[in-house]
C-alpha cells in the first residue's frame, strides 16, 4: 500500500449472518453494486442480495459451525499482513 491508498477493511465472520455482513461490506468497500458483484462471478443479482441478507442457510451454518467449534473466520484483503497470537487468553493477561 502506498501513501495514496486507503487501507481496506477486514471482516470478522461470526454467527449465521456473519458471512452476509462481510460480503456486503467487501462489496461496498470495492464500490460495486450487487449487480456488478454478481457479474464478476456469473450469478444473478438476487443471489448476491440473498447472500448479503443471510438467506443462504448453508453458508451461515458453515460459519456458525466453525464458531461453535472454537474457530474465528476472518476475511482480509489480499496483501494484508496478518499476525496471529497463539497464546491462550489467560496467558496474555497474566
Amino acid at each position: 500500500m502506498n501513501q495514496y491508498e486507503a487501507a481496506r477493511p477486514w471482516f470478522w465472520l461470526s454467527g449465521e449472518d456473519g458471512a452476509g455482513h462481510a460480503l456486503a461490506g467487501v462489496r461496498q468497500a470495492a464500490g460495486l453494486t450487487q449487480a456488478q458483484a454478481a457479474a464478476l462471478v456469473g450469478m444473478d443479482r438476487t443471489t448476491v442480495l440473498n447472500m448479503e441478507a443471510s438467506r443462504n442457510p448453508a453458508v451461515g451454518r458453515l460459519v456458525s459451525l466453525f464458531n461453535r467449534m472454537g474457530y474465528d473466520l476472518i476475511a482480509v484483503p489480499y496483501g494484508a499482513k496478518v499476525s496471529v497470537d497463539t497464546r491462550l487468553d489467560d496467558e496474555t493477561t497474566s
